[in-house]
């Protein structure tokens, strides 16, 4: 048997939470699901920068980054 003071200080410990709630809309699955997305998101966007970032290009094709944004902002090349 707990006394009150015991009670109180352990009082996390016997509250409902996560789907145990009433008035949850996510379960544990959706939960872990976000969270992977979360991780292939982050995963993603080092990717994109590393190989499709206006450096990158700037990279790749031996210009400078400056270039590559006046192609993508049709300053030049407009005729393509």
């Amino acid at each position: 048997m707990l006394y009150r003071q015991e009670y109180l200080i352990r009082a996390k410990e016997f509250a409902a939470r996560g789907e145990d709630l009433p008035q949850s809309k996510l379960c544990n699955e959706a939960i872990t699901a976000i969270r992977n997305a979360k991780l292939l998101r982050e995963q993603l966007r080092s990717n994109i920068t590393a190989t499709l970032s206006n450096e990158a290009l700037a990279i790749k094709y031996n210009v400078t980054a400056r270039t590559i944004e006046r192609i993508l902002s049709n300053e030049t090349w407009v005729h393509v």
